[in-house]
């Protein structure tokens, strides 16, 4: 029998995972993989022991949490208060590191891990998150349980589903999502611009089937350029292989952007057709051109153009939020399920306190970020 693609892909990822470590997809993720069922289907778990000072955030809740803000405040700090910054900033998160220690959740069974900014699932219902909490009680007793990228305006019945089973949701980012199936969505006057620089031929799209593999190499330093040089190291920093992979399996469907013969642009579409929605965890474009070219907003106009030829709804990922908003995205709070009942009472009770602090402050923080 013949596997649909994109469970194809899946499988050819988590094999190779299982036997290379995440290490393999990601040049700064020293983890292992493994895997658990759920609802008939497997789901990679990531497994990090020990939480280096430049893993990447997708497996690194210490990153996650405390390294990427630390980061974010040194790097928008003006040159002369850089120092300042970061001794304030490490004496703000100081608490913060405490808790996440005493809970344990740097060394947490990270379910539905694929190692990429954005996962998408299904909208597991209550009994298949009871069974999966069973099976992880077996698999990890000793190690906290997470699942990233939960958002109830997303996946409402599995929110509710690992609330049920005592799942703490701890606030992680402000995401955007659109449905392209809206009309409204369309009367946007930027959407309109960027549709009609998509469409002006001085820039050629290169669809999935005309990559080719000597453009990988290209691809992938445009990525860098713009989400590891530009903005983080924290960020996932996939490898020459992630990027084969997308080539051979449509893991991520590749497009490019062309401009005077080289390419300037390239957006990775993830797709999970069970759970209805696209995003992009990988996207890049060469910094050093004239911003009149528009190749971000080129980029972010494919994306919606193919959610709307998909019939999938779009979840945009968090930052540059006045661009989202101002092209449809709608703002909502998503979180990090995390699940230590099986653990000490100490580790418990420091879960509860990191979760409430963050549940108090986080909203706020967040919301005043994403008014930038």
């Amino acid at each position: 029998m013949t596997l649909p693609p994109h469970i194809r892909a899946d499988a050819l990822w988590l094999l190779a995972a299982k036997a290379r470590g995440g290490a393999h997809w990601l040049s700064n993720v020293d983890c292992r993989i493994e895997c658990v069922s759920i609802a008939d289907s497997t789901q990679p778990v990531s497994l990090l022991d020990a939480s280096h000072r430049h893993t990447s955030y997708v497996a690194s809740p210490r990153s996650a949490w405390l390294r990427y803000a630390q980061d974010e405040v040194i790097r928008h700090a003006p040159l002369h208060t850089q120092s300042l910054s970061g001794i304030g900033s490490t004496l703000v998160l100081s608490p913060l590191a405490a808790m996440i220690s005493a809970c344990g959740i740097d060394r947490a069974a990270i379910v539905g891990n694929h190692l990429m900014s954005t996962n998408l699932y299904p909208d597991w219902q209550a009994n298949d998150i009871k069974d999966l909490t069973g099976n992880l009680r077996e698999l990890y007793p000793d190690r906290p349980f997470m699942m990233r990228n939960i958002c109830p305006a997303i996946t409402p019945q599995l929110s509710s589903a690992l609330q049920g089973q005592a799942w703490k949701l701890i606030p992680a980012r402000m995401i955007y999502t659109c449905d392209p199936a809206d009309d409204s969505v369309w009367k946007h006057n930027h959407i309109k611009k960027d549709a009609r620089l998509l469409a002006d031929p001085s820039i050629q799209i290169i669809p999935p089937e005309q990559v080719r593999t000597s453009d990988l190499a290209r691809m992938r330093a445009l990525f860098r350029q713009l989400f590891i040089e530009k903005h983080s190291r924290l960020n996932p920093d996939f490898t020459p292989a992630f990027f084969e992979l997308c080539l051979e399996t449509g893991f991520l469907d590749l497009y490019g952007l062309r401009w005077q013969e080289r390419l300037v642009g390239v957006i990775g579409i993830y797709q999970h057709p069970e759970a209805g929605w696209l995003t992009t965890p990988l996207i890049g474009y060469d910094t050093s051109l004239p911003q009149e070219l528009g190749i971000y907003r080129r980029l972010m106009a494919l994306l919606l153009q193919q959610a709307r030829e998909r019939q999938a709804k779009l979840h945009y990922s968090s930052g540059a939020s006045q661009f989202k908003r101002a092209r449809g995205g709608q703002a909502h709070l998503e979180y990090t399920a995390v699940f230590t009942g099986h653990l000490p009472k100490y580790r418990q009770l420091a879960l509860q306190v990191f979760a409430k602090t963050l549940q108090k402050l986080a909203p706020a923080i967040l919301s005043k970020a994403d008014q930038r």
